[in-house]
């Protein structure tokens, strides 16, 4: 039988472009650091929290799990704040800091609800 190439090799391209991008965002933060000293480091590390997460999403714990979406919304929390904070008071910031805030909130609200549930329905 004969496989796909994306069967074969699909995950391992995929893999290594996550990794290349997440090491682009590292280096682009140490750049940024450099051009703008201490006021990029909220930047650098809500871009380096993303990229670590999505990564470690890949090749860890996947990207359908509670726990990688509850992270994930709190790195889009993280990233409208750091924006507000820095003075970006654009309309993206306020969709990242609402929308994450909705987010986390569905997620607690669903959390809330299967621990509600006796073990045999979970």
């Amino acid at each position: 039988m004969s496989e796909s190439l994306y069967g074969r090799y699909g995950r391992q391209v995929l893999g290594g472009a996550l990794l290349a991008l997440a090491l682009l965002s590292a280096f682009a933060g140490f750049l940024q650091i450099q051009q703008h000293g201490l006021t990029a480091v909220g930047d650098v590390a809500v871009s380096l929290y993303i990229a670590g997460l999505v990564v470690w999403g890949y090749f860890r714990e996947g990207f359908d799990t509670f726990r990688f979406r509850v992270l994930l919304y709190v790195g889009l929390v993280a990233w409208g704040t750091v924006d507000h904070l820095g003075g970006s008071d654009s309309p993206f910031t306020f969709v990242l800091l609402i929308g994450g805030s909705l987010l986390l909130a569905r997620a607690a609200y669903k959390y809330a609800e299967r621990q509600r549930k006796p073990v045999y329905d979970r």
